[in-house]
């Protein structure tokens, strides 16, 4: 009720001083009154202070070296385990040396498929399937953000499915001279006189009449 009131004696004040402006009266002054008076005046909020991150430079990386590498090829059959392949990097500065495994169906060390979870200076090929598989490695250094990296050469799987045992060799009844030679005596005896009931008689010369 007392700022209705307020209100209007502004109102009738700011009305006056327009209308006898000899008075001296002006009404932004008025206003500005008013408004201090119903405590109308906004404060003004303080500009929020933005936090500047802080870029950490570039630091030269030493690029690594590989003391040893992959190289050569090895056949397994399907189920063996297979020998770990393994790689060692070293780096002539403080850099944290990683390593990250990769696959691929040709033999290059480039373009490959990452494989999850191989990030060891060490991998064991599986031998599940059947195929020719070329594994390589890529060593990165670290120091801050910055890196470096080298790849190593590959290594060839070679996982084939285990062949059967050699075919027997053919048993001795399979051939002719061994059958010939374990044929019953019987059946030799039958054989010949067959073969001289084949053969004809010849005519017995009857003697000349003198």
């Amino acid at each position: 009720m007392r700022n209705k009131w307020l209100k209007r004696g502004v109102l009738f004040l700011a009305v006056g001083c327009l209308t006898f402006s000899m008075t001296g009266c002006k009404g932004k002054e008025v206003l500005n009154t008013a408004l201090e008076k119903l405590h109308l005046k906004t404060v003004e909020e303080p500009e929020e202070e933005i936090e500047e991150k802080e870029v950490e430079p570039e630091v030269e990386v030493a690029k690594p070296e590989l003391t040893t590498n992959l190289s050569g090829s090895v056949s397994y059959n399907v189920g063996d385990t297979a020998t770990p392949l393994t790689v060692e990097a070293t780096t002539s500065d403080e850099g944290e040396i990683t390593y990250q495994w990769y696959q691929s169906l040709t033999n290059t060390n480039g373009g490959g498929t990452l494989i999850e979870g191989a990030t060891e200076n060490t991998f064991t090929p599986p031998t599940k399937e059947a195929g020719i598989v070329y594994y390589y490695v890529v060593a990165t250094s670290t120091i801050h953000s910055s890196t470096n990296r080298i790849t190593s050469e590959t290594a060839e799987i070679i996982v084939s499915q285990e062949t059967g045992e050699e075919a027997a060799p053919e048993s001795e009844e399979s051939s002719p001279e061994a059958a010939n030679e374990e044929q019953p005596a019987e059946n030799k005896e039958e054989t010949s006189q067959e073969k001289q009931e084949e053969t004809p008689e010849t005519p017995a010369e009857t003697p000349k009449e003198q």
